[in-house]
């Protein structure tokens, strides 16, 4: 039976380099968020022969805009033949530097293309009769990138402005209003039901004690980040009529804090989605965890866990960020995480 390892395969330019890279390979580190900000990728090479700041550099065009992929993979990771893959995706190199001795070379690469104005043009634009995934696939498809809209709830705006605003930026600004969340991996602009990711099945326990817990931390928050209900209230301007639901989750304590919120709906159901979308959004951040572990190529963004044995911070949790580290010294994940919302 071969024993279990951890190899990296490396594309540059479509071109598979897994074999040349791996000679040079100091470490490879790959982050993976779950929402708001990109996906990146970081390899440190060791360049005392000088092919990566030498040959590889001065050749025009390899290095800034290039495509590269990567894929770890675990071999034989349960001792049963079978390996455990993480397709990291597609990014493009943004930064090359250079450091000694003894001389090292460190490729920095995004998961927005170099050349894509997406974050860095500001825009002023008036959006009229659109939905958010019309809007999405719009600035997706301008960008050089593509879409995938993975929510059920999809408003239709009569008119939203963006004022000197970069593409991306109006984008978060329209999903935080409307309670979903994006993020832009493997040049695709994802916007997803978080709520719907957390009824998902965990993929492993996470439990005190075990060998591949190096380190943990736990925090919880009161500070606005614990209320029970959600009271909204709207009264249109023209015709005096107020419009008004109060969500509250099961399990709720009676006797908590109320967030009120007054923002426009047309109806009590939209009052209702608003409540529920404004409570999650406060809610969400009042347990928190993190663990240093060996690692693990099924842990990513956006998928569950179970945590077991930390007593008061026991449950099931939602990665944020999964940051992937495979080096001389081994293969370790990193993980912030945050408690999923019972009840809602």
């Amino acid at each position: 039976m071969n024993a279990r390892r951890t190899a990296v395969r490396l594309t540059f330019a479509g071109v598979d380099i897994s074999t040349d890279i791996n000679k040079h390979l100091l470490s490879l580190t790959y982050t993976d968020n779950e929402e708001d900000k990109t996906d990146d990728l970081q390899l440190s090479l060791d360049d005392r022969e000088g092919v990566w700041l030498g040959n590889w550099l001065n050749t025009p065009g390899a290095s800034k805009g290039v495509e590269i992929s990567a894929v770890i993979v675990q071999k034989n990771w349960e001792s049963n033949g079978k390996d455990r893959v993480l397709d990291c995706g597609v990014f493009e190199i943004d930064t090359v530097d250079g450091s000694g001795p003894p001389a090292k070379a460190t490729i920095k690469a995004g998961s927005i293309p170099y050349k894509s104005t997406v974050r860095t043009q500001k825009k002023t634009k008036a959006w009229e009769n659109y939905t958010l995934s019309s809007i999405a696939k719009e600035i997706a498809g301008k960008n050089g990138l593509t879409c995938m809209f993975e929510s059920a709830f999809d408003p239709l705006y009569t008119r939203k402005e963006q004022i000197q605003e970069s593409d991306i930026t109006f984008l978060q600004r329209l999903c935080k209003a409307a309670g979903i969340s994006l993020k832009v991996t493997a040049k695709i602009i994802v916007l997803f039901d978080a709520a719907a990711y957390e009824q998902k099945d965990a993929v492993r326990v996470i439990k005190r004690g075990t060998a591949d817990v190096s380190s943990w931390s736990f925090s919880t928050s009161l500070h606005d980040a614990s209320y029970s209900k959600c009271h909204v209230s709207y009264t249109d301007p023209t015709t005096g009529k107020t419009i008004e639901y109060t969500y509250t989750p099961r399990n709720a304590d009676k006797d908590g804090q109320v967030l009120e919120v007054n923002e426009k709906v047309s109806n009590r159901e939209e009052a209702r989605q608003l409540a529920m979308k404004r409570l999650r959004q406060k809610n969400k951040g009042e347990f928190k965890a993190s663990f240093k572990l060996t690692g693990d190529a099924r842990l990513v963004a956006g998928i569950t866990v179970q945590v077991s044995g930390y007593g008061a911070f026991d449950g099931k949790y939602i990665i944020e960020t999964a940051t992937h580290s495979v080096s001389k010294s081994g293969y370790k994940t990193d993980l912030t995480l945050r408690r999923v919302l019972e009840g809602y």
